[in-house]
């Protein structure tokens, strides 16, 4: 048991002492709310809101926002791209596509029509089917969890611009 809670302390000690911490976004002070438009219904809607609300950001309606990020498209696609005995798929490529815009909330573009793009690839087990699946989940969610944060980290820069600029 004493080997056990040492062991904790070191690893706590080596976690604390090199530096790790939650990434978190810092919007400047100009941006306090946010607003989701176009094709809200998309899957990635959700965690995009989650992702803003855990940012200090406030949802409002797009006219009152200080920041409107414009859901365009999105995408999704799986393929197989190896085979094994008997013709089976051995892995698949499965990729995530979201197209969006960043708008203020009078309507001007602040960021152009962008995508974000991931793919990622697995394995198939015959052996262990629920494997396999479990892991197509996992890798489509960490896809998903990618393409929020990269959105959140655009809105985070066009904050900073819009802060540099009234300043300036």
């Amino acid at each position: 048991m004493l080997c056990r809670s040492i062991c904790v302390a070191v690893i706590l000690a080596n976690v604390v002492g090199c530096g790790f911490h939650l990434r978190t976004y810092s919007f400047g002070s100009s941006v306090e709310s946010y607003a989701i438009a176009g094709r809200t219904q998309l899957s990635i809607g959700a965690d995009l809101r989650r992702a803003l609300t855990q940012a200090g950001l406030n949802e409002v309606p797009a006219s009152e926002a200080a920041l409107v990020v414009e859901l365009l498209d999105q995408r999704r696609d799986r393929r197989s791209i190896s085979v094994a005995g008997r013709t089976r798929a051995a892995e698949y490529e499965t990729s995530l596509g979201v197209h969006y815009r960043i708008m203020s909330g009078a309507g001007e573009e602040l960021a152009a029509p962008t995508w974000i793009e991931r793919e990622r690839v697995y394995r198939i087990d015959s052996a262990n089917i629920v494997g396999s699946s479990e892991e197509q989940a996992l890798l489509e969610r960490e896809m998903l969890q990618d393409v929020v944060g990269q959105i959140v980290r655009a809105m985070d820069a066009v904050s900073r611009n819009l802060e540099n600029s009234n300043a300036g």
